[in-house]
């Protein structure tokens, strides 16, 4: 199982959060993207809570690598006692303990400037080392298979050391149809670094290859394009100035249409590849054994959002209507309906912010909220060559670890919300849990992040007293649960679109995959949104279809609808509720993700949640549409 631990932590790097980063338009000259140097320090995160300097790391590297062949000294004993089979599995986790921390430095190093070669050639190197590592330990979950079940459990109950590895085992034996020979196992741990590649294509051509140009705003600035400056200039208000934008952003990736088409097409098959050769017959049977998720869960979701898109089309015919336009583009879902009202808060402000509306968590909670804004676990801002988005990450032997691309927009405050929520469960599960138990599911850690975006909304709302700002607030929320909640269903019934596919003997081209984003598109958007030719090709370059296991994204829209259960729970006053709830957040991994939620009272086997939130959101559109029209 140390195959899905490593997995997990190499792969959630990039936990998916619409960040933007803007800019002033007053500027005069071209305004460059700032250089990492420009930006005080204490808007940095400091990685030296890991390694003083790469030296450290190389050290620590050595070590690994001087050690790891250590886990063959139990190869072929693991059935001859207790004590052997705990001493395997102890040097196990130790050595990966070293593995996560040497991980994170490296890609947090790179994800500081992706342009450094320095830092690509230690995430390269760990990423080699990861596969042989694999490679040696491949036999230990098929020979504890070899074991005969019942003496299997009977080595659990006879020493209480082995309680921490009962969760871990009994799944090994749940899922002993899927687990190879040592031999096999082996063999599929070597093709790890070859199979790995396209991730690290896409994260190259994405961040670093992609070169935007610049373009002249309404009062004549010229401006250097940048992903995080592209989102915002999608909020501004003259649309000739968007249009221009959105045709130039797109312009500059097209030329990587088919590059972008061949990367996700090999993705595919390297993950068919795997689910085959564990004898899965689907990717998304993949997906939903490694956690003991019920089909349910996933077709639940796309059924219910495919059953009531009422709510959504009828916002896109409101946002038409007062946005006067004859047609509603993409580059017009973006600018807000009440631009008066759009405050500018600054991160110190920001933080303030959260530490009055998380008060309903607790007073334990908002101390280890405030501790850790200001402990150098945040890299606040946009820089060039930096990882775009934002991510929270972190390994068993260091506190979480924060990325953003901040600037002083709303939304960016709901961001630093989001992935505070991810680092104190994180942090949380880790003082906790021991270190098999200590990482909890990507199933449930939307929840974590998305509850405190609700309760932020929530306050935002009970106070403020003025007509425009709530609308604003509202306008917000709606798109919050658009982007979070809808998107992310679309973008998994077109995963699971392409991927079935594949599965069924078919092949998929960057023009087939174009033509069915399209067809998903005007099927969720509806007919007051023309989805023109740029549209089409979105779904081709999403990071998280190259960057994470395969069906990752339904878990930010059944993360979402979770979140909104528990949080309205702890909004109303209920402190049982509450306190199960950060309850919740220590448990990491110690049992799997539905039923985690089951015992906090949310119940994602039935529709319930699904519906729950399409109403939420339902209602939000009839509350906005009112307030529009007595303005």
């Amino acid at each position: 199982m140390k195959r899905v631990l490593i997995g997990a932590v190499v792969l959630s790097v990039v936990v998916f959060a619409l960040v933007v980063s803007g800019f002033d338009f007053s500027m005069a000259d071209v305004q460059k993207a700032r250089q990492r140097s420009e930006i005080d320090d204490k808007y940095k995160w400091n990685l030296e809570d890991i390694y003083a300097d790469t030296i450290a790391w190389q050290a620590d590297f050595d070590h690994l690598q001087s050690r790891m062949g250590e886990l063959e000294n139990y190869k072929g004993r693991l059935g001859e006692s207790t004590e052997t089979l705990y001493e395997c599995l102890s040097l196990q986790d130790s050595l990966n303990i070293i593995l996560g921390r040497l991980f994170v430095y490296a890609f947090l190093k790179q994800d500081e400037d992706t342009r450094i070669s320095e830092y690509q050639q230690l995430g390269g190197k760990i990423m080699a080392l990861n596969t042989q590592f694999g490679g040696i330990e491949s036999y230990i979950d098929p020979e504890i298979l070899e074991i005969p079940t019942e003496k299997l459990r009977s080595f659990l109950d006879s020493d209480e050391r082995m309680e921490v590895y009962r969760f871990y085992i009994e799944d090994l034996i749940r899922s002993k149809a899927h687990i190879l020979s040592s031999e096999e196992e082996r063999i599929l741990a070597l093709a790890g670094n070859a199979t790995n590649g396209t991730r690290n294509i896409f994260r190259m051509m994405y961040n670093a290859d992609v070169k935007f140009p610049t373009i002249i705003d309404p009062d004549g600035n010229e401006i250097e394009i940048t992903r995080q400056r592209f989102q915002e200039i999608m909020k501004h208000p003259n649309r000739e100035f968007r249009r221009e934008a959105h045709q130039k952003y797109n312009e500059a990736q097209l030329s990587y249409f088919n590059s972008f088409g061949a990367i996700l097409a090999s993705t595919i098959n390297n993950n068919w590849f795997y689910a085959q050769a564990r004898n899965y017959n689907s990717c998304l049977e993949v997906s939903l054994d490694s956690d003991n998720i019920p089909p349910a869960v996933l077709t639940n979701l796309i059924d219910a959002v495919n059953a009531n898109f009422a709510p959504l089309h009828k916002w896109m015919a409101i946002r038409k209507r007062i946005l006067g336009l004859d047609e509603l583009h993409g580059y017009d879902t973006s600018v807000p309906l009440i631009p008066e009202a759009d405050k500018k808060i600054a991160f110190d402000q920001a933080k303030k912010i959260l530490v009055k509306a998380l008060k309903p968590m607790g007073k334990d909670y908002v101390k280890d909220l405030e501790m850790s804004m200001n402990s150098g676990w945040i890299d606040v801002y946009e820089s060039e060559g930096k990882q775009s988005g934002g991510y929270n990450w972190g390994s068993y032997s260091t506190h979480p670890y924060i990325l953003m691309n901040y600037n002083d927009e709303i939304i960016n405050v709901f961001t630093l919300a989001h992935e505070m929520g991810h680092a104190l469960h994180r942090n949380s599960s880790q003082k906790t849990q021991p270190y098999r138990n200590a990482h909890s599911t990507l199933f449930v850690a939307e929840v974590a992040s998305t509850a405190n975006e609700s309760i932020l909304i929530d306050y935002m709302l009970k106070n403020t007293k003025d007509k425009r700002e709530r609308m604003y607030l509202l306008d917000f929320f709606i798109e919050e649960i658009i982007n979070t909640f809808y998107f992310q269903t679309l973008l998994s019934e077109f995963e699971l679109k392409v991927y079935e596919t594949v599965e069924n003997g078919g092949a998929v081209s960057s023009e087939s995959m174009r033509q069915m984003y399209t067809e998903l598109s005007r099927k969720y958007w509806g007919p007051d949104l023309v989805i023109d030719e740029w549209g089409g090709w979105g779904g081709i370059r999403v990071p998280h279809y190259n960057t994470h296991p395969p069906y990752y994204v339904y878990k930010y829209a059944t993360g979402f609808a979770s979140a909104q259960a528990i949080s309205k729970k702890i909004l109303e006053g209920d402190k049982k509720a509450r306190d199960k709830y950060l309850e919740f957040l220590s448990w990491g991994g110690n049992d799997y993700p539905v039923e985690q939620l089951k015992k906090i009272g949310i119940d994602l086997t039935t529709p319930d949640p699904v519906n729950a939130t399409i109403a939420l959101f339902s209602d939000l559109v009839d509350e906005m549409e009112k307030l529009l029209d007595e303005s």
